[in-house]
């Protein structure tokens, strides 16, 4: 690496501690990629890259470092690898179906969770990312919870934890390691609302959030994780004036420094949130966070206008010169370790990518969870008659369950797929009806993701009440979530309730194998329903 802290201005110092957006979409756009340059040149210190192709963000990255000279860091949300942002990439299944798929009392299941941690950062590492927003150390105490649900692992403090000090373990001890930053500290597990469009408060007393919420931080911590990220949450127990975790001195620098006795990099979570909107303008935020003893300012909306604005706290002797070399000697030494380039071909990419995707399937084929049987489950290739499958879609994403509906219609001679959204459950609901009375099997598949700003992470009644419906229609029915596993308490009446976790194309996949007779149920759910 080609730069030392004692080369690096004041100014310097603190640029490197803006982290901006970066559309991978548009890294071949030239207008963009001036003004992408232009931060390079005024001295941020890496990118949190978001969406794109594989291949092409491959490229963009690597020449935007080549004319950088200071080594950017990247980071990016790869909770379910590199896929989640990539096009061309692997997608993993979600956190909790990661834990349905392992026993961490037998041991069953870690070789393959080790193997897929070790693709994650294979394919973050070979298209250029340093840094994995991952893993999600949030315990889901709420079922409710609009933002966290499937993205945890559980809504057990000690099953977090376990799987979490795996995840750290696995994505930085392979051999082409990236950062593990945990998330989201001190634990967004019981929030009420989504902070990406409000200020979550945590009402709960010290004792319980330690033995609950920041305990899998603790353990990540012990285990060696070198970043965490602070979640913009209001947490009264730990500060009592209010200030969110992100931007508190109490909690960033009493509670996860101090008590925690974390010495690695403090992230923000994204400083654009709406979270943080009226409450704290940008010039307030931006010294609240450096002074909290965050080191790297996450996603601002002006990112051009937090480096200058660091320059005049630094300026008013706002901040003191141990505040900015600490700081500055965490960002140097994590890029001495981290931000090198995976010096791998495209050659040897592309199979890496064949592997991985047979990585997905297998975590998938583990995870997928019959919640309730009565008598053995039915398979399609042996049954006669029609099968009748509602595909109810919560989101407006056309394309939900096609990989489902496509192979189950390949693997049964006689299968009559109906696609409903919540705008069209009234319309469609007499022929959806009269298609499940005279069917041998009535298979209801609800498609409902977890995402930011949507408010909840359930289903909309109307679509509940048609999905109860269609199954009170048939003596013999079948109820899958492709998406929260709360989802199947409206559905319980069914003959056979199934956990899908996640709407990727592995779980459809591995949803249309057990249907089939293929494959067993093999997972275990990792949360409560009742």
């Amino acid at each position: 690496m080609a730069f030392e802290l004692k080369s690096l201005s004041t100014a310097q110092m603190l640029a490197q501690r803006v982290m901006p957006r970066l559309n991978g979409e548009l890294i071949k756009d030239k207008e963009c990629m001036k003004g992408v340059q232009a931060l390079v040149d005024a001295g941020v210190g890496g990118f949190i890259l978001f969406g794109g192709d594989f291949w092409e963000v491959r490229e963009g990255l690597a020449k935007l470092q080549s004319k950088a000279k200071i080594p950017l860091m990247i980071g990016s949300d790869m909770e379910r690898g590199a896929g989640q942002q990539l096009k061309g990439a692997t997608v993993f299944p979600c956190q909790m179906a990661v834990a349905a798929s392992v026993d961490l009392g037998s041991g069953d299941g870690l070789g393959i969770l080790s193997d897929m941690l070790e693709g994650v950062a294979e394919e973050a590492r070979a298209a250029g990312v340093h840094v994995v927003f991952s893993p999600v150390l949030d315990v889901n105490s709420n079922p409710a919870n609009p933002i966290i649900c499937t993205r945890a692992f559980s809504d057990e403090p000690h099953a977090v934890s376990g799987l979490g000090e795996r995840y750290v373990a696995g994505l930085q001890g392979g051999h082409l390691p990236v950062m593990a930053c945990i998330k989201h500290f001190p634990g967004h597990g019981d929030a009420q609302i989504d902070s990406h469009t409000h200020l979550p408060t945590i009402d709960k007393d010290r004792e319980s959030l330690e033995e609950e919420d920041i305990y899998p931080f603790r353990r990540g911590i012990m285990a060696g994780a070198e970043a965490v990220m602070t979640a913009h949450l209001k947490v009264p127990a730990l500060d009592p004036a209010g200030f969110p975790a992100s931007l508190s001195y109490k909690i960033t620098h009493g509670w996860l420094r101090n008590r925690s006795n974390f010495e690695g990099l403090v992230f923000t979570d994204a400083l654009d949130m709406g979270a943080l909107k009226g409450h704290y303008p940008p010039p307030e935020a931006a010294k609240l966070a450096v002074k909290a003893e965050a080191d790297i300012l996450l996603h601002p909306a002006d990112p051009a206008g937090y480096v200058k604005m660091l320059e005049e706290i630094a300026k008013k002797r706002e901040l003191t010169k141990d505040e900015i070399f600490a700081a500055a000697g965490r960002i140097t030494r994590a890029k001495l370790k981290y931000c090198q380039s995976s010096k791998l071909s495209d050659k040897q990419v592309v199979p890496l990518l064949r592997k991985n995707q047979d990585i997905a399937d297998a975590v998938a084929q583990r995870a997928l969870t019959l919640v309730k049987a009565a008598g053995a489950f039915p398979s399609l290739k042996e049954l006669p008659g029609k099968v009748a499958h509602f595909v109810l879609e919560d989101d407006g994403d056309k394309r939900a369950g096609m990989t489902l509906r496509t192979t189950l219609a390949r693997k049964h001679k006689n299968v009559e797929n109906m696609f409903i959204t919540r705008t069209d459950a009234a319309k469609l609901k007499a022929k959806a009806m009269a298609s499940a009375k005279d069917a041998a099997v009535v298979i209801v598949s609800v498609f409902s993701k977890v995402s930011a700003g949507k408010g909840h992470s359930g289903i909309s009644e109307d679509l509940a009440e048609l999905g109860r419906q269609l199954i009170a229609r048939n003596r013999r029915s079948v109820a899958v979530s492709f998406g929260s596993p709360y989802i199947l308490k409206n559905f319980m009446d069914a003959q056979y309730v199934v956990a899908a976790y996640d709407p990727g194309e592995a779980m459809q996949n591995a949803a249309c194998r057990a249907f089939a007779g293929e494959i067993f149920f093999m997972g275990e759910l990792p949360v409560r329903l009742g």
